[in-house]
């Protein structure tokens, strides 16, 4: 088996040591190559997109596993239009290939819950981007019968990435706005939904990839500061003129994204199934290494 993995930043760090059964793994970076201790192990080659483009058809060539986590850039996606010019004869092996997209593209539903079947509906312009490179995807499988499985996913956490790291760097900064619903994953968890959906391709799917508890930010930055016995907290409104607008507009859609459809369907589970256990063990991670 072979998988290309565009876009090798801090997920592919946890799917791919997790990773079992592939011959050839390919990484492509933005600018600058970043290897693992495992890429040995792994035999995990690393270039840049640039380079990967060079000589696309023949890294292509015998590919079976597809993951593209590049984010848009100038509203576009690289890697979709580089499928587009590639020949089909590179890409008849194919048995899987996954899109993390956003659950940005379900929009503003008031603190509500949504799932895969809700309209989606984005607001920001972030979410409209996703929602075009979502529509470009399921249309290259109807088409062309590329197995196509598209993961939505929520606000990202986990070692080095959370409320905990926030705040030992005395960023203690808390936004509140009432009753606000923000949905979040545990990196390590995102791993195994995508790990899962390999070993079980379900081409044409759609997922989301979230926890099971649905909450404010501010509820999850006072848990964090509570386990580091954090007092100094300094709470500022959402409309404050010292909030700036990408921050505002993050806070425009309300809403609680469920699980259920991945679970059934791929009988996953989050291991961190709410933000207490996923920063209870990020704290004790960091004390570990600590002592």
């Amino acid at each position: 088996m072979k998988l290309i993995l565009f876009g090798a930043g801090y997920c592919s760090k946890f799917i791919l040591k997790s990773l079992k059964g592939f011959d050839e793994i390919i990484c492509t970076h933005n600018l600058e190559l970043s290897s693992q201790p495992f890429d040995k192990k792994l035999k995990i080659k690393r270039m840049t997109f640039s380079e990967f483009l060079e000589n696309h058809n023949s890294f292509f060539s015998g590919v079976t596993h597809l993951l593209n986590s590049i984010p848009p850039i100038e509203n576009k996606d690289l890697v979709f239009n580089l499928l587009k010019k590639t020949e089909n004869k590179y890409l008849n092996k194919l048995k899987w290939m996954g899109y993390l997209s956003s659950t940005s593209v379900y929009g503003d539903h008031l603190g509500k819950w949504v799932d895969e079947n809700t309209k989606v509906d984005p607001k920001t312009i972030r979410g409209k981007i996703r929602k075009k490179i979502e529509d470009s995807y399921y249309k290259l499988f109807r088409e062309n019968n590329i197995p196509t499985h598209i993961f939505r996913l929520p606000g990202i956490y986990g070692p080095e990435r959370s409320a905990i790291e926030k705040l030992l760097k005395g960023n203690n900064l808390v936004i509140r706005k009432p009753n606000q619903f923000f949905s979040r994953i545990h990196v390590e968890d995102i791993s195994s939904a995508i790990i899962k959906s390999m070993e079980n391709p379900t081409p044409g799917e759609i997922f989301n990839i979230t926890d099971n508890n649905p909450c404010s930010s501010e509820e999850v930055t006072i848990y964090a500061a509570k386990l580091l016995k954090i007092e100094n907290l300094t709470f500022i409104d959402i409309n404050s003129p010292k909030i700036n607008k990408i921050t505002k507009d993050f806070y425009t859609d309300n809403k609680r994204v469920s699980n259920k459809k991945i679970k059934k369907i791929l009988g996953w589970t989050p291991k961190f199934e709410n933000y207490k256990l996923g920063l209870k063990e990020i704290l004790d991670n960091i004390n570990g290494k600590d002592s």
